[in-house]
């Protein structure tokens, strides 16, 4: 049987995992496989097509849609799938929800991304936590330790854990996975998902010490997890991390000035820690809009309970538009996110709510630019300035 495997993410950065198991599986069947980002040209008896937002729904319908016309049998999985299947279901192709069983035990079939630049693993599926928010309970309802020796390309010196919990896991499989990433010799991991700073403690952060981790990523997504986000990153910067990078949810139950105290609490643990460590940490902040998993909304018109549409598209706007690198806020320290996000919770919420921000986040471009090259000894000293000064 000739086989294709489609991925319906858009613009993805990250190797399909999922379809890379299942071309190993089909062709232990004696099938051969092809990877495609789009409608698979060629001739195939099937096709393996996988979704992952349910924003996204109407996109990957479309793209089902034509798969159907150049492919006989169509089956489609993944997250929204799994989660809203009905869209999919009308279609009259096969629908896979949650994980296909015969699946798991295959390795990835990195043979149809030519040569990795890094390998993709699960140490664990499932999560012990039932966050509103996330999809996980849907999809990997049951939390398990899982072999994940045999999924690293040979050779490979970087991964990246695609866990949904890993410090959940026992203390012991810890140190059992820790050790295996050290037999490997690997230059940099990445647990993509990120870490849970509720569940870190002096012996998990003292046996990740050596761990090469690239980046260390934690979540600050509301205020239950206030000062377990701060103890967590300064014992990962006290064994000698350097670079954090945190999810922070938004547009949730959370508030514009809890979202602000917390963006804000980045910054100020990072000179906090700068001013007492022997070496340089730096703590970026990475912003995600809540936008509802059991609906789909592919036009964003979610609004959370405590944000004004003003507010939302204010907040999107001083990030991508203004002090951001691929929406990631990367700051020198606390003056630096002030400049951007006023001095206090008033003074961000008047920013959010400026007629013409856009503007605003170009002059302020424009003036730490001249500041920068004049060489100022201040260069953030126009923060104390009000927007309406504008």
């Amino acid at each position: 049987m000739r086989v294709a495997l489609v991925d319906t993410t858009k613009d993805s950065k990250f190797y399909p995992l999922p379809l890379l198991k299942i071309s190993s599986w089909r062709k232990s069947l004696g099938d051969t496989t092809a990877l495609f980002d789009n409608v698979p040209s060629g001739e195939f008896d099937r096709c393996y097509v996988t979704t992952t937002f349910t924003f996204d729904i109407p996109r990957a319908v479309s793209l089902v849609r034509a798969i159907q016309r150049r492919v006989p049998d169509v089956v489609v999985g993944g997250i929204s799938a799994t989660l809203i299947p009905e869209p999919f279901e009308k279609l009259g192709v096969t629908v896979i929800k949650g994980l296909i069983p015969e699946v798991e035990q295959f390795s990835p079939d990195y043979s149809l991304v030519g040569t990795p630049e890094y390998s993709i693993a699960h140490t664990s599926r499932g999560c012990i936590r039932k966050c509103g928010f996330c999809m996980v309970k849907n999809v990997e309802p049951t939390f398990y330790n899982r072999d994940w020796s045999s999924d690293i390309y040979p050779g490979c010196k970087k991964v990246v854990f695609y866990d949904n919990n890993w410090l959940a896991k026992d203390i012991k499989d810890l140190r059992k996975d820790v050790m295996m990433m050290k037999q490997f010799g690997f230059t940099s991991v990445d647990f993509n998902q990120s870490l849970d700073a509720r569940l870190m403690n002096d012996e998990k952060a003292s046996l990740l010490k050596d761990v090469p981790l690239r980046p260390v990523r934690f979540a600050f997504d509301w205020m239950a997890e206030d000062k377990f986000f701060q103890t967590a990153i300064t014992m990962m910067a006290q064994y000698g991390h350097r670079v954090f990078v945190i999810d922070v949810l938004w547009n949730y139950t959370d508030t514009p000035e809890d979202l602000y105290y917390r963006i804000r609490e980045h910054f100020r643990l990072m000179d906090e820690l700068n001013a007492t460590l022997h070496h340089h940490v730096d703590i970026k902040a990475f912003p995600m809009m809540y936008r509802p998993i059991m609906e789909i909304d592919p036009f964003n018109s979610y609004i959370g309970e405590h944000w004004t549409k003003t507010t939302k598209e204010g907040f999107r706007t001083l990030v991508n538009k203004g002090c951001s690198v691929t929406g990631t806020l990367s700051f020198s320290g606390i003056k630096e996110f002030e400049y951007w996000f006023g001095k206090d919770e008033k003074e961000f919420l008047q920013t959010l709510n400026y007629p013409n921000l856009k503007k605003l986040c170009e002059l302020k471009r424009s003036r730490l630019r001249l500041k920068r090259s004049a060489g100022a000894p201040d260069l953030y000293d126009m923060v104390y300035t009000t927007t309406n000064n504008y």
